[in-house]
């Protein structure tokens, strides 16, 4: 963007939009805002990804109980048993 254009901006009062919020995002308050979501998203992803982590954990053991041959006896295993 050329010098012309800036002083044309500011001496109209009136700048595109775009022009207002690149100028804001290069703002320590835009940066800021940047961060903060940047940081947010993080979190989040970091908590959803700990849950699914709980989840399989949780479905591990319940794989583990299934396969387990001395765990819960079937409802027949009296009958087989018995011969």
């Amino acid at each position: 963007m050329s010098v012309r254009t800036l002083q044309r901006y500011q001496a109209s009062g009136n700048a595109p939009r775009a022009v207002y919020l690149a100028l804001w995002f290069e703002s320590r308050w835009g940066m800021a805002a940047l961060h903060a979501q940047a940081l947010n998203e993080a979190q989040h992803a970091r908590a959803w990804v700990a849950s699914l982590e709980r989840e399989c954990e949780r479905l591990r053991g319940v794989i583990r109980a299934l396969e387990n041959p001395q765990g819960q006896a079937a409802a027949n295993s009296a009958v087989f048993n018995a011969f």
